[in-house]
């Protein structure tokens, strides 16, 4: 059974997770050392936003270890759960990173809502009308630029938080092996698998043949959620919530 990626894209996949710590390091640094004028901003760039990257960076470590990119066979369960709960946590933490950015502008900018007035909490966000209208035109500009990446993610943050949570599909059935994995399915539960534990165990280990390990993500089937590479997809969430920062520092200076 060979791998779902290429050995090309295995070793660019394997590369792009290395500069995550390097990428880490590199932002980590000017917002721990930021001289910021408000201590509510600094706790959120230091215990919020750079605790966050820290657990993204960890996140993909742990799903790159529990299902590498090269791996062939189907996974065990726990080892897709495992991968599952530290996507999941990336997930979260992704979102919470665009938060923290946009509750350390509020904070050190001292950004106001109408009249004057302090903001309210639910009117705190990197797309609230009160915060966006008080950046740049050039960050405004860069915003609307990651509109589409960014509706994705609060669509799985949303199903994953309110609806349905993200999962991984332990397996998948081939289409042209699908009549045989049913008939199978069909002898297993019948008659013959019902009298034989040992023939039952042994139909079901010829039903996984048939079947091979994707490395999709996904939540609602009723809802059309789409199905998602997940190695790739971190890596590039990854690589997008680090270009927020660096412009976030760009737009504080």
């Amino acid at each position: 059974m060979a791998s779902y990626f290429s050995a090309e894209e295995i070793a660019d996949l394997h590369r792009h997770r290395q500069e995550i710590h390097q990428r880490f390091r590199a932002l980590q640094e000017p917002f721990m050392t930021y001289n910021f004028t408000n201590v509510g901003a600094r706790e959120h760039a230091q215990h919020g936003f750079c605790r966050r990257l820290h657990t993204l960076a960890q996140s993909i470590d742990h799903v790159f270890e529990m299902l590498p990119p090269e791996r062939e066979d189907i996974p065990e369960l726990q080892e897709v759960t495992a991968a599952t709960i530290a996507i999941q946590a990336f997930t979260m933490n992704a979102f919470g990173c665009l938060e923290n950015l946009a509750w350390i502008w509020v904070l050190e900018k001292n950004v106001k809502g109408k009249s004057g007035l302090e903001l309210k909490p639910k009117d705190i966000g990197l797309g609230k009308p009160y915060v966006q209208q008080s950046f740049s035109t050039s960050f405004r500009a860069f915003l609307e630029s990651r509109k589409e990446w960014l509706g994705h993610l609060i669509n799985f943050r949303d199903s994953l938080a309110h609806r349905i949570p993200l999962y991984i599909p332990p397996y998948v059935i081939p289409e042209d092996k699908f009549d045989e994995y049913k008939k199978l399915e069909g002898e297993a539960l019948g008659e013959r698998g019902r009298a034989d534990p040992k023939e039952y165990r042994r139909l079901r280990e010829e039903q996984r043949k048939l079947c091979r390990f994707q490395p999709w993500m996904t939540h609602s089937i009723y809802d059309k959620a789409p199905l998602v590479v997940f190695h790739s997809q971190l890596v590039n969430d990854y690589v997008t919530i680090d270009e927020y920062g660096w412009r976030m520092l760009e737009e504080l200076d």
